[in-house]
């Protein structure tokens, strides 16, 4: 996996959670994790910081990168004790909002925060 280079770099932010050394910060688009009325909700807009050195659990959000595809997706990891990894939307009227890790997928980095500006 390769790391953003700093000529790539928008802009620079402070993070103030704990994180690796190749954490980086990724503007939330689309609808398919604002869920108003959930525990978690992703706006558009909002700020994640994503870090690539942590280790994915059930239930973190993760960032996960389609074979083939330039844009990459905000979801929710579900997995099983048998090793079976799914992508959950947070969005309750998301269609398809539970479907399986795509081969070839994969998970960039685990969202360990997020800033919504005032």
């Amino acid at each position: 996996m390769g790391y953003t280079k700093p000529e790539n770099v928008q802009e620079w932010l402070r993070c103030p959670f704990d994180h690796g050394p190749a954490a980086f910060v990724l503007e939330v688009t689309g609808e398919s994790n604002f869920n108003p009325a959930g525990p978690k909700s992703y706006a558009p807009g909002e700020l994640i910081y994503v870090d690539p050195a942590r280790k994915p659990t059930n239930r973190s959000m993760v960032v996960v990168r389609m074979d083939g595809e330039e844009r990459a997706q905000l979801k929710q990891l579900l997995m099983d004790e048998s090793g079976t990894k799914l992508l959950k939307s947070l969005n309750p009227s998301w269609p398809a909002p539970i479907t399986p890790i795509p081969d070839g997928a994969t998970i960039v980095g685990v969202v360990i925060g997020k800033w919504v500006s005032e």
